[in-house]
């Protein structure tokens, strides 16, 4: 073959490849509605037009990427047709299946393929089988040849009529048409998430594989975005009765990890320096280690409770409590057939009990708590008062992990002002046994629960799925962190600390010496994330 008429043969090939892809769109769009029929209609006109284009934009960008990735390279190594042809066909069909699954998954559980998902899907799939496993794998091979076959005929109809499809002129417009709805629903969503508008950032996690631009530091360096709307923004999210709780997304989609050894949190409602050296004492003499980390307690004990229990920003506590909402992780852990035990010391304060937030949560006394090596979580609260418990209960706790902390400093309560937001006076110690969390710059109590639990549970989204807390094992640099002491939002940078009031008024603080800096303005990009990540379970739930 000559190196002309290989070239044509190749850009022949070419042309066919970019017809065949165009098919398998038209066929990823129509599949592409169960999506949208899966999650919540638009409210506003901009979010419909952003779903529509969205739609088209995504579901044409997906089989060109898959072109260009799997099928383009074949075209120029085997530039022989009935080779690429068969080649495509079979990439193509194992995509369309791939996306069908997803499709389906999503509709059903609200979220998409992935690790976990693909581990329910399996449990799933050998529920199914029971009982008929033979008839439905054969539906379901029969099922993928019907496509493939398809797939072949999609593929030699393109390539017969090549010369006739090229001359209708149709591939033009309609890349066009592909392009421009990409682009838009980009653009689109880059002023959303300026904007922080639920309407159209709530489809983020809509369609698989989607991955919505953003611009934030740009456009603030511009003068596009404006502090203003954030502190509007900000005085709207700490409104009670302007929270859509959304807790959690969907339902919680996890598998119980291989790890059985048992858990207990054990939590001061607060400690004076003289306390947590004897605590400390009393750690040391039991195995458990201080944490290297900067573990930023809540001024209140009520509110630190809430933190610690549900992982969630203190002003979700007054929705919470009104729906008489339990904690997501509970099912799961029941599902895995894990014991989760709540006790309280004799002294610990009636005001901080659990029936506050769920009217049937009660814990159990202390007498009462009989630890055991696996399958267990437990959460022990500790009056201060009660400090001479510490040693029996550590030592009862045998080969379980431990994590043990305070609900709130000792020293906030007389502080004038947001000097109780210093670092120095929010701190608390944190104490662990088998857990060897790394070293770290900063955390709050928020990230115990999600620290604890990633031992024995695995979900889809991670500890994000029912948390705005992190698993503090994850280690690294993490700025900034972003804590609610209602009715203030405090956002703590490298170098600055950002008060932010229910008002909308903010103050500006240096890290290292709390001093105030005058006239100073909040870093918009930070302020847009900080707000996003509390608002993680606000907005409209899933029909």
């Amino acid at each position: 073959m000559g190196k002309n008429q290989r070239r044509d043969k190749i850009a022949r090939l070419i042309s066919w490849g970019h017809w065949f892809t165009f098919a398998n769109i038209i066929l990823c769009l129509l599949i592409g509605i169960i999506y949208i029929d899966s999650t919540p209609s638009p409210t506003t006109f901009i979010s419909t037009v952003y779903l529509i284009v969205n739609w088209i934009g995504h579901f044409a960008f997906l089989p060109f990427v898959f072109f260009i990735i799997l099928i383009f390279p074949f075209c120029l190594l085997i530039p022989y047709s009935k080779v690429l042809r068969s080649i495509a066909a079979l990439i193509s069909s194992l995509g369309i299946v791939a996306l069908i699954f997803d499709a389906l998954f999503f509709r059903h559980y609200g979220y998409h393929l992935n690790a976990y998902s693909l581990a329910q899907m399996a449990k799933d799939a050998e529920a199914a089988f029971t009982g008929a496993s033979f008839v439905i794998i054969l539906m379901i091979m029969l099922g993928f040849l019907i496509l493939l076959g398809f797939e072949l005929l999609l593929a030699n109809y393109t390539w017969k009529h090549l010369s006739e499809l090229q001359h209708r002129r149709l591939g033009a417009p309609a890349t066009t048409v592909f392009v421009l709805c990409f682009f838009a629903s980009h653009s689109i969503h880059v002023w959303a998430d300026a904007e922080l508008y639920d309407p159209i950032t709530q489809q983020d996690d809509t369609f698989p594989l989607s991955y919505p631009t953003t611009a934030k530091t740009l456009m603030s360096k511009h003068g596009f975005i404006e502090v203003e709307n954030y502190q509007a923004q900000q005085q709207k999210l700490m409104s009670a009765e302007n929270i859509r709780l959304r807790y959690p997304h969907n339902t919680l989609l996890c598998s119980k990890t291989s790890q059985t050894q048992g858990i207990t949190l054990v939590v001061f409602d607060r400690l004076n320096a003289e306390q947590s050296q004897r605590v400390g004492e009393v750690a040391n003499d039991n195995g458990l280690t201080q944490v290297d980390i900067q573990l930023l307690a809540h001024p209140s004990r009520e509110g630190g409770l809430f933190q610690l229990l549900y992982g969630l920003p203190d002003f979700y506590q007054e929705t919470i409590e009104n729906q008489n909402i339990s904690p997501a992780y509970l099912k799961p852990l029941a599902d895995f057939g894990i014991d989760v035990s709540w006790h309280t010391s004799p002294n610990w304060p009636q005001e901080l009990g659990l029936t506050q937030f769920k009217t049937d949560w009660n814990a159990e006394p202390l007498s009462s708590f009989y630890p055991r090596n696996e399958n267990q979580v437990n959460v022990v609260l500790l009056s201060h008062k009660d400090i001479n418990r510490l040693p029996a209960i550590l030592g009862s706790l045998g080969q379980q992990r431990v994590l043990l902390s305070s609900l709130a400093p000792s020293n906030t309560e007389g502080l004038l002002g947001q000097q109780q937001f210093k670092p120095e006076n929010m701190r608390v110690t944190l104490w662990e046994k088998d857990f060897a969390l790394p070293q770290q710059s900063i955390g709050g109590l928020m990230d115990l629960m999600p620290t604890a639990l990633s031992r024995v549970m695995s979900c889809a989204g991670g500890t994000q799925s029912f948390s705005n807390g992190e698993d503090l094992m994850n280690g690294g640099e993490r700025w900034p962190l972003v804590e609610t002491y209602s009715p203030y939002i405090v956002i703590y940078d490298q170098e600055l600390i950002t008060v932010l009031d229910n008002n909308g008024q903010y103050n500006i603080y240096r890290r290292d010496d709390f001093s105030r800096l005058d006239g100073a303005e909040p870093t918009v990009p930070v302020l847009i994330d900080a707000l996003k990540d509390l608002k993680r379970f606000s907005g409209r739930a899933r029909d």
